[in-house]
This record gives C-alpha cells, sequence and structure tokens, in this order.
C-alpha cells in the first residue's frame, strides 16, 4: 500500500521505516517543521517544582540542545508523558522517573492528578510548543493546578512547490497519514489550491483522533478513520 506521510522529521523517517517493516511504501511530505527555542528552557524548573509534563516528542528534542549542564535540573524531576512515544523520546533525553498517560491531554492531567496530589503550592512545569492543544491545560483550569509553561519550539508550515506536491501525490496514495490538526489544515489548504490536479477521492485520511480529523476539509470526513486511541501502533492497524 502506497501511504503519505506527512509528520515533520525525524519522526517521519522513523514512520517510513515502520511502514517499509510492514510491507508498505511510504511517501514522504512533511507538511510542518520544528523551529526551537532553547532560550525558553535556560531559566532553570522554579525551586520545589513537582512534576514536568510534556504533550509532545519535540520539546525533548528542544530541551536535547541545552549544554549538558543546563539540562541536569530538568532531568532531576519526575516526567509525565502524554503517550507511549513521547515517553521514549524522554528516556532518549536522560529521563529516568517517567509516568505515560492514554496519549491525550485530558488523561495526562487526570494522571498528574493522581500522582502528585490534588493542590501543592509549586507549579507543574510545562514544555510544550505553539500552535498546540488546550486540551490539558483546559483539563486542568478547573483544579487548584498552576503551570509553569514553557514555550521551546514552534511549528511553522512547509512550503512545497507545486511539482513536488504533484509528483509525491501521483499516483494518488492508498492513505494519508495525519498526526496533527494543523497538519489536517494543511491539506485543506493543499486541497483547495490543487484539488483539480490530483485525484482525492481515491485515498484515505487515517488520523491520530477524532478531534484531528475533525480539523479537515468537511467533504473528507466521510474518508476519514482514527484509533480508539491515539496511538500510532493502532493508526498504522487501520492501513
Amino acid at each position: 500500500m502506497r501511504v503519505l506521510v506527512t509528520r515533520p522529521e525525524p519522526a517521519s523517517a522513523r514512520t517510513a521505516a515502520e511502514l517499509e517493516r510492514r510491507g508498505h511504501v511510504p511517501v514522504l511530505l512533511p507538511l510542518m517543521q520544528a523551529v526551537h527555542r532553547p532560550d525558553a528552557l535556560m531559566r532553570a524548573p522554579r525551586p520545589g517544582t513537582p512534576a514536568l509534563a510534556v504533550t509532545s516528542a519535540e520539546a525533548m528534542r528542544a530541551l536535547q540542545t541545552l549544554p549538558e549542564e543546563a539540562r541536569q535540573a530538568f532531568l532531576a524531576l519526575p516526567l509525565f508523558a502524554v503517550g507511549h512515544a513521547t515517553a521514549r523520546a524522554a528516556r532518549e533525553a536522560g529521563f529516568g522517573n517517567i509516568s505515560v498517560a492514554d496519549g491525550d491531554g485530558r488523561s495526562l492531567a487526570k494522571l498528574l492528578i493522581v500522582k502528585t496530589g490534588q493542590a501543592p503550592a509549586s507549579s507543574i512545569l510545562y514544555l510544550t510548543g505553539t500552535p498546540r492543544s488546550q486540551d490539558f491545560e483546559a483539563a486542568l483550569a478547573d483544579t487548584a493546578r498552576s503551570l509553569d509553561i514553557r514555550e521551546c519550539y514552534h511549528m511553522h508550515p512547509v512550503a512545497h512547490e507545486d511539482e513536488e506536491i504533484i509528483r509525491q501525490l501521483t499516483p494518488m496514495p492508498d492513505a494519508i497519514l495525519v498526526y496533527s490538526s494543523e497538519t489536517a489544515r494543511r491539506l485543506g489548504e493543499i486541497h483547495a489550491k490543487m484539488h483539480g490536479s490530483l485525484d482525492w477521492q481515491q485515498t484515505r485520511f487515517l488520523c491520530l483522533s477524532q478531534k484531528i480529523a475533525s480539523a479537515l476539509p468537511a467533504k473528507f470526513h466521510r474518508m476519514s478513520q482514527w484509533p480508539m486511541e491515539p496511538s500510532e501502533d493502532l493508526l498504522l492497524l487501520l492501513l
């Protein structure tokens, strides 16, 4: 099966390797690119910080751009990861004490409250980027928990020439993997610009979650699917 991978590097290369292992033909067309902001991490965690929360592996890659000495204060904290891919990136960055939620921001907030108590005096450190889902922050908004938010990366759209897009999408992939709402919106922009040049009706949009699928153009909703939980392993089982 011919499968379009839209996620940023280096994650797209890992997904492509897994697709090949499963006998599929990956086609790479990253639609977003991370720009790290290490200056947001130069200030050490506040004294008494009870935990560090992460909703994206990209935050771990941003942290790894710091000098080793500057990373140590972060690595000493218990880390709460939104899912297994983020937890794997945290282990690679050097974290040892890692708790893993069920793949979405609300489950991460619930896990934090259960494991750290309802209302500690210090803020939870949250390494994140822009743009981002507000689910995690919204889930904590009605509690007494506060966040020390560090926006350590920004996701920028990748500009592709029309000829490159047509080349990668010809023949049209059997499936397009969509990992974020921003990527779903970018696919909508590409479709609006090039709907007459490509046979979009011949593909399926496999999205990491229903929320991401809802960000696709309305005409693609009937062609979209998502797993019961936001997990790449479950997503690839839809192929």
